[in-house]
């Protein structure tokens, strides 16, 4: 019979299970740091940035950019100039209505050429738009490939953005877990890199004007040379910061072969918590309870387990359990 083990750990995200880690590139917290925390050590290079409060209010704990000259560098190396798909996660905060000032990222920035995979908004309606350039010196609709959602940003809140390109036809930008659609255009060739590094915070649009900046926030940058799956991007954009102080968390569970294995207890500030997630190693959701104080884990395999703690829609802490 199996053994429930409840590991009191508060954790990232970003230790979560091998699915989540394939063919990370990158992971920038941010968290008063320009590291890169994979085993890769493609640290950030920084110009001009500081760091501000995250989405918890903690200070620190993400980038902020001026929307002037903010910026940082990938490094300059070919593991981060890959083929498709790729795809890209973070949280990201915009202060500004200016389209000038939301050009977010380029894999490969050059002034006055046409290259890398870039993020930035529509002009004429402010929507969300990601792009790859085709290696000319122009830019124009025939030398690019773009993806414009449906949404629309809005400034001054926190959201997290998930980006997937596979191919011309195959790109996706999710909004809070939700991908709503858009339109394709241009008729750029294939996806090419410049020899210059890839950037955060700055993107060129125009021959001979300078570079636009970002203005905003940004806040757990991650990069793969692959494509996200839903379960992926989901399990991202629920992502969470621990904040032991929020809420007071008791926990009994006993272990087997008494009768009541496998029941762990919960309780809140408010007796109960909204949302109980719980996650296997793989990031995939097993099991989902609402306003309910108790998780019943008896009747799952042996593994490891993730429980995510949500409490008025803003998620709380996160826990691990080992079912032996």
């Amino acid at each position: 019979m199996n053994k429930l083990i409840l590991i009191f750990l508060f954790i990232s995200f970003s230790v979560f299970g091998q699915d989540i880690n394939e063919g990370l590139l990158l992971h920038y917290t941010f968290n008063n740091t320009y590291l890169d925390t994979t085993e890769n050590g493609y640290d950030a290079t920084n110009f001009g940035t500081t760091f501000t409060e995250d989405r918890f209010g903690n200070a620190n704990g993400a980038l902020l950019f001026d929307g002037i000259n903010d910026y940082i560098n990938l490094p300059n190396i070919e593991a981060l100039k890959p083929d498709l798909p790729v795809s890209f996660s973070f949280w990201i905060r915009y202060d500004s209505e200016n389209p000038n000032d939301r050009d977010v990222f380029n894999t490969s920035f050059e002034e006055d050429v046409n290259t890398g995979i870039y993020f930035n908004s529509q002009q004429s309606t402010g929507n969300f738009a990601i792009s790859y350039g085709d290696g000319a010196d122009s830019y124009t609709p025939s030398s690019r490939r773009t993806y414009v959602s449906n949404t629309q940003i809005n400034t001054g809140f926190w959201h997290h953005i998930a980006i997937t390109v596979s191919s011309q036809n195959d790109m996706k930008i999710y909004i809070d877990c939700n991908e709503l659609g858009g339109e394709y255009s241009g008729s750029g060739g294939e996806l090419q890199y410049s020899s210059s590094p890839g950037t955060i915070g700055r993107h060129d649009r125009q021959l001979v004007v300078p570079a636009n900046y970002f203005k905003g926030a940004i806040d757990n940058f991650r990069y793969w040379n692959r494509e996200l799956s839903q379960d992926d991007i989901t399990f991202l954009c629920e992502e969470t910061l621990d904040i032991e102080e929020v809420a007071s968390v008791s926990k009994e569970t006993t272990i087997y072969p008494n009768p009541t294995d496998g029941i762990i207890h919960f309780k809140s500030k408010n007796s109960s918590y909204d949302t109980v997630l719980l996650y296997n190693n793989l990031g995939q959701t097993v099991l989902k309870a609402a306003y309910q104080t108790t998780l019943d884990l008896s009747t799952l395999p042996k593994g490891i387990y993730y429980i995510h703690l949500i409490e008025n829609k803003i998620p709380i802490e996160i826990k691990k359990v080992i079912i032996k």
